[in-house]
């Protein structure tokens, strides 16, 4: 099968440690982080969709004055199975736009960018595939077919899900800096003159072992981005800024169009977290449940843990008067690599079971992740205790995919084909919600530096329309608005007095 075709800041101080002071908190070996300035390496683009009229536009901007190798990857959102990637190559302070829209049966993205892409990109678009979620598992589909530990934890092959390929519809965005080239004359090739590259075609076939040809190098981040959800017909704009994690690689991690490669397997094991006025540098080396040649777990865990958060907050807005509604989504960016197929019929599935921090197995609904739900209303009078409506099988609330749409009464803002429900009480307009991750084994620990993260690793926004009633007859009067997730953070261990930031 080939790849490219089945493819809590607590204080105030939080906000004055920039991305120079993260990165050297790590000391020789490093760490990657999440960087405020909204640069970095690796972007995590929470959300696309197709669904309800909407189409998806995306930028990625190299604000470096270097040549960088990217990988642009979509991912579905019941099971992160890919539906298509390429190589992406930009030139110094090269912006690269492109939209997701429907094709009548699945989603294609449509590009009139210039910028070069292996393979490129035809002029009517590139169609998402369902090669990775059909079909039989092949070795190449295997996470690491050499250990039991990750028996069933495939990136391709059926999942007992639907394979229609209206699965492609909604997802998730991810973008890896591969490293930057220096060779003169592929930097020539790729760089703008008079807004176009100089010989896009030099890139193609380019295959493993060329990285030496490209002189490529380590990459350094600055890449940056936005997408909007945008409905024409509604005139609505949810626009957001994906997650920026920096100091991702120490090496570059470069490979050939058609690879499924690289993938958030292929960073450094350490992390480093600002949490209650420590930078908490873990130690991640090792603790992987499985491992490759040039990959493992434990990059893994490293970026699991700049994503753990034990509880998720944000608000709702359900306004009767300007027709409000509100939707969340929630996306688990790693939740592929420890959550194994396990297909109840097949008995030599028996002995899957997940990898830290998640609890459970992938079949028909999903993996779903127990969750407690609490609102309140604006005046903090009354407390709530919610659920989902109505509930996934055999559990009360859950979250079952890996990118979540959570809808407030039924509101549908986004039209996720597998959204949850929370059924606000009569009364409560408006307010805001925690959604707490407190079941036994949502957690992901570290021996190496005593550290235990509690929770999932999540990212996500809140989106909200309402309607001007009152506005002058013809007047399209509907608006939008997102806005991302706010958290609360759990470490316990071993948090040194040397690593602790002063206030000045």
């Amino acid at each position: 099968m080939k790849n490219f075709k089945r493819k809590s800041i607590h204080l105030a101080l939080a906000a004055g440690i920039g991305a120079s002071s993260m990165a050297m908190a790590g000391g020789p070996g490093n760490g990657m982080y999440i960087n405020a300035d909204g640069t970095g390496q690796v972007l995590l683009y929470p959300y696309y969709t197709t669904r309800g009229g909407m189409d998806t536009y995306l930028s990625l901007v190299n604000t470096t004055g270097e040549v960088k190798a990217v990988k642009v990857r979509f991912v579905e959102s019941r099971n992160s199975r890919e539906v298509l990637d390429f190589n992406l190559y930009l030139s110094p302070y090269d912006m690269w736009t492109a939209a997701v829209v429907d094709t009548g049966s699945g989603a294609k993205v449509v590009t009139a960018d210039k910028s070069c892409t292996t393979p490129a990109i035809p002029a009517g678009g590139q169609a998402f595939v369902n090669y990775a979620y059909t079909g039989t598992v092949d070795n190449e589909d295997k996470i690491d077919s050499s250990n039991p530990k990750a028996n069933g934890i495939n990136i391709g092959g059926a999942d007992g899900e639907t394979a229609s390929l209206d699965r492609t519809r909604e997802g998730y965005i991810e973008i890896i800096e591969m490293g930057e080239i220096h060779n003169e004359d592929y930097v020539e090739y790729i760089t703008h003159a008079d807004g176009v590259p100089d010989d896009c075609s030099k890139l193609q076939g380019l295959k493993s072992g060329d990285e030496l040809k490209l002189n490529i190098g380590t990459p350094t981040g600055g890449l940056t981005g936005s997408a909007s959800l945008i409905a024409p017909g509604s005139g609505t704009d949810f626009s957001y800024d994906p997650v920026a994690i920096d100091n991702f690689a120490y090496h570059e991690i470069w490979h050939q169009a058609g690879s499924i490669e690289p993938d958030l397997r292929h960073g450094r094991n350490r992390s480093l977290v600002f949490y209650d006025q420590h930078v908490v540098d873990t130690d991640w080396f090792d603790t992987g449940e499985y491992e490759g040649d040039d990959w493992s777990k434990d990059s893994v865990n490293a970026v699991n843990a700049l994503l753990m958060h034990r509880a998720v907050i944000n608000e709702f807005v359900l306004d009767n008067v300007t027709l409000s509604g509100t939707d969340w989504v929630v996306t688990m960016p790693t939740k592929r690599y420890s959550v194994p197929i396990k297909d109840p019929n097949n008995s030599n599935h028996d002995s899957h079971h997940a990898l830290p921090p998640f609890t459970s197995t992938f079949w028909e609904n999903g993996a779903c992740e127990p969750v407690d739900i609490e609102y309140y209303d604006r005046e903090e009078r009354t407390k709530v205790v919610g659920g989902f409506s109505p509930p996934p099988p055999g559990v009360n609330n859950a979250l079952c995919w890996e990118a979540n749409v959570i809808t407030f009464n039924d509101s549908n803002i986004l039209s996720s084909a597998h959204s949850v429900n929370i059924a606000i009480a009569e009364g409560f307009q408006n307010g805001w919600v925690r959604m707490h991750f407190d079941a036994d084994g949502q957690k992901q620990s570290s021996n190496n530096s005593n550290h235990t993260y509690y929770g999932l690793p999540v990212i996500g926004f809140m989106v909200q329309d309402f309607v001007n009633l009152n506005a002058a007859p013809g007047v399209m009067a509907t608006y939008g608005g997102s806005f991302k997730h706010k958290y609360e953070t759990s470490i316990s261990g071993s948090l040194q007095v040397e690593d602790s930031i002063q206030a000045p």
